[in-house]
């Protein structure tokens, strides 16, 4: 058991940096509405970036824009 104890301590000294855990969160109101405009392209240019850097760290949300995206989408046209 402590060769077991060993082992993880060697990994976790050698790799600590990398190891990290994150919690998934859910976006905010205010996010998810900068979310949806950055689906729309009416998001302004100066607030991408800080968006853009949001995602890098939470990329659970990109399904927001995904779905935001579908949503715009035309429906079907009319039948031949």
């Amino acid at each position: 058991m402590a060769n077991s104890f060993e082992i993880l301590t060697r990994f976790l000294e050698r790799y600590s940096d990398e190891v990290e855990g994150r919690q998934l969160r859910e976006p905010s109101l205010e996010v998810t509405n900068k979310l949806k405009e950055f689906a729309k392209g009416t998001l302004p240019e100066d607030e991408r970036n800080t968006l853009l850097n949001l995602l890098k760290e939470n990329p659970n949300w990109i399904p927001v824009i995904a779905n935001e995206i579908k949503a715009l989408r035309p429906g079907p046209g009319p039948a031949d």
